[in-house]
């Protein structure tokens, strides 16, 4: 079958080729990939990653076979799946339900075998069956709603009166932002040069008001559109170390800060200036768990998203360069490869 690999730590290495059909076992289900999205981890890497792997975490596709302990799953079901498919199962982590954070976690797409292929094999805890209400295209982007998800309900916490700013208007902060937006919470979204686009979509989950930093002072807008105060919650979704800065400039004091872009890098804080000074709580969201999962499909039932508007291209596999260009030049939101 056709798969795209990254050989080596390089991005350089990546390449389409020829590769064996994984097989089922027994507790295994075998999906025939039919959308797979592209994600900035796929094109500028993840330290998680253990070449040569398959990459693509982001997919939908039909079930062609189940192992033969697999249960409530069947040929012919369409589907989706976590990107974790190994955990240990016995650490700390894992005995919370935190499989994120096992020692021992391998995610597909980074150190188990991806989706940007004709076939992928995950084990049937991680399989999800799609909705009826949603298409195939948009079973190919739950994974950054989980994360999403994840980092607004099951970090942040929110409860729905909060004043909230995200920086970043890539997939997941426009869907960050709208999973704040939904639970009624005041949204303020930030962008910069080039992202007129995304924020156009962004407004389509009625979100309060983007802004762009460099037009704009965000701290200005912040005291002036959601409180004098400033924030109650920021999510920084760009992975920019400036954007760091920024966005503890404008949360309040006692508010919360949640990381959920990739930095790539170390960034400086000024610990006395915002934890002593501020008492603010700095945490972290990665990735998703199963109950991330679970809210998800839960939230979804009560709250329709404009998840189509995300889709910028459809291509299929052996377009990939292109679809990695787009990423990179900020052409497209969310890139769909069909293999």
């Amino acid at each position: 079958m056709l798969a795209l690999v990254q050989e080596n730590e390089s991005k350089e290495s990546v390449c389409l080729k020829d590769v064996p059909e994984p097989r089922c076992g027994d507790e295994g289900v075998k999906i025939r990939v039919l959308f797979a999205g592209l994600c900035g981890t796929d094109v500028y890497g993840i330290a998680s990653l253990r070449p040569p792997v398959i990459l693509g975490h982001e997919f939908s596709g039909v079930v062609v076979e189940v192992g033969e302990k697999v249960q409530g799953i069947h040929v012919g079901d369409l589907v989706t799946s976590e990107t974790t498919v190994y955990r240990c199962g016995h650490c700390l982590y894992c005995q919370e339900g935190l499989f994120n954070l096992c020692p021992e976690r391998k995610g597909i797409g980074s150190s188990a075998d991806g989706a940007f292929a004709e076939y992928i094999v995950v084990p049937s805890f991680a399989v999800h069956r799609l909705p009826d209400f949603l298409s195939l295209e948009e079973g190919a982007i739950l994974e950054p709603l989980a994360c999403a998800v994840r980092g607004v309900i099951e970090q942040a916490g929110l409860k729905g009166d909060e004043k909230v700013v995200v920086l970043g208007p890539g997939p997941l902060g426009i869907l960050v932002s709208w999973v704040a937006k939904a639970l009624g919470a005041r949204v303020l979204l930030v962008g910069g040069p080039g992202d007129e686009e995304r924020f156009r979509v962004a407004l389509l989950g009625n979100i309060d008001q983007v802004v762009d930093f460099t037009l704009s002072d965000v701290q200005g807008v912040v005291r002036n559109v959601l409180s004098p105060y400033g924030a109650d919650v920021v999510f920084e979704c760009s992975g920019a170390p400036q954007a760091v800065q920024s966005g503890l400039s404008v949360l309040r004091k006692r508010g919360m800060f949640v990381q959920m872009g990739i930095l790539h890098r170390e960034v400086n804080v000024d610990f006395d200036r915002f934890l002593f000074s501020s008492e603010i709580v700095l945490t972290g969201s990665r990735t998703q768990t199963s109950s991330s999962w679970h809210k998800t499909f839960a939230f979804l039932e009560k709250t329709r998203l404009p998840l189509r508007s995300l889709i910028s291209r459809v291509l299929p596999l052996t377009r990939w360069r292109e679809g990695f260009n787009l990423v990179r030049e900020k052409r497209a939101i969310k890139v769909l490869l069909r293999p």
